[in-house]
């Protein structure tokens, strides 16, 4: 039995901004839906044609790159605030300006090839890191952005902002 069967965070373990993409989470076990997703969001990364992947559907939103740089950099970044907080670091971690960092960002200069391999060495990532913590550990809290977050609320925070913007991408840029 894996730590993680039965687990699903209540809306008190994260912030309420994040309820949405919690609750299109399916219920089970998280590591094998983190699993699931890559394989499914890396297949479908390597298919969107060559002239989409710098496509914005209207004047000031991200390109396709864009969005999928976005969702790299922020599973890293979640994954790291998980790491901190079941390590117990009792430092608040910083909040995330994500336009900032898309504005900074080369997504544009990026093949989308090298885009899906580097989102896998980050799911990757992200998969070894929870599926070797302990019942103690995703019950952790720690406070990042001004909010409490629990260690088990962040894969759940994953795979929903996944969801949320590959459903974006179908819907608005293919």
């Amino acid at each position: 039995m894996s730590v993680w069967d039965k687990e699903f965070p209540s809306g008190s373990e994260y912030a309420h901004y994040y309820a949405d993409y919690v609750a299109h989470v399916p219920k089970g076990n998280i590591i094998e839906i983190l699993k699931a997703q890559m394989h499914e969001f890396y297949t479908f990364i390597n298919a969107i044609p060559g002239d989409k992947a710098f496509h914005s559907y209207e004047e000031g939103k991200w390109t396709v790159k864009q969005i999928i740089g976005h969702m790299i950099e922020t599973e890293r970044m979640f994954a790291y605030r998980a790491q901190a907080f079941s390590r117990r670091d009792p430092n608040p971690q910083p909040g995330m300006e994500q336009d900032d960092y898309v504005k900074y960002s080369n997504y544009n200069s990026r093949t989308i090839s090298n885009l899906g391999n580097e989102y896998l060495a980050v799911r990757i990532a992200s998969i070894h890191l929870f599926q070797n913590m302990t019942k103690e550990m995703i019950g952790l809290k720690g406070m990042a952005n001004g909010v409490e977050f629990t260690v088990r609320s962040f894969p759940f925070i994953i795979a929903g902002h996944e969801l949320h913007h590959m459903e974006i991408i179908k819907e608005k840029y293919l």
